[in-house]
């Protein structure tokens, strides 16, 4: 079973994750890039920008660029992960989205993991609705041990929540 932890989407605690692999969702039209991987791309000294603008990413949905043992941070590498146009950003899309970025972290076969979900980085998508889909679409076997999820401060409890909803479920005696 996959142990979730949640992390805050601040510059503080993006600099002490500890992970093989942060995954970074971001969309073609994204610009400047927004959230965990806007932080992130600042705390590299504009290294993920520097990448679009040379066009070696450009965010076409389904697009995967790793950038192995990036300076400043204490992870071993950053996943990018294209979601496409934002404007045709939606819950069929993030769906999706949560696919791929499963299918490439069972590839990767890597234990630790910190997770921007898809669409979160501009608020296109509900955290709740964010996470159910992952969830869905997680890998449920496999090296995967630890998943941290990069997201507001101020959303950590509602997701807290789910989990424990979750976890009430699958003990209770009637089901």
């Amino acid at each position: 079973m996959i142990a979730y932890d949640f992390v805050s989407a601040a510059p503080q605690s993006l600099d002490e994750l500890q992970t093989e692999i942060i995954v970074l969702p971001f969309f073609s039209d994204e610009r400047p890039l927004c959230g965990a991987t806007g932080l992130i791309d600042w705390r590299l000294s504009g290294a993920l920008s520097r990448k679009l603008m040379a066009g070696y990413l450009d965010g076409h949905f389904g697009e995967k660029a790793l950038v192995t043992a990036p300076p400043k941070l204490k992870s071993e590498g950053l996943l990018l992960v294209g979601l496409g146009a934002s404007t045709a950003f939606d819950t069929g899309v993030a769906q999706r989205a949560c696919s791929v970025i499963a299918e490439a972290l069972t590839e990767a076969k890597v234990s630790t993991v910190a997770l921007t979900l898809p669409g979160r980085s501009m608020g296109l998508l509900p955290a709740l609705d964010s996470m159910q889909l992952w969830l869905a679409a997680s890998p449920s076997d496999g090296p995967l041990e630890e998943i941290s999820i990069i997201e507001r401060a101020e959303e950590h409890r509602a997701l807290d929540s789910l989990f424990d909803g979750l976890r009430r479920r699958s003990e209770s005696p009637l089901d």
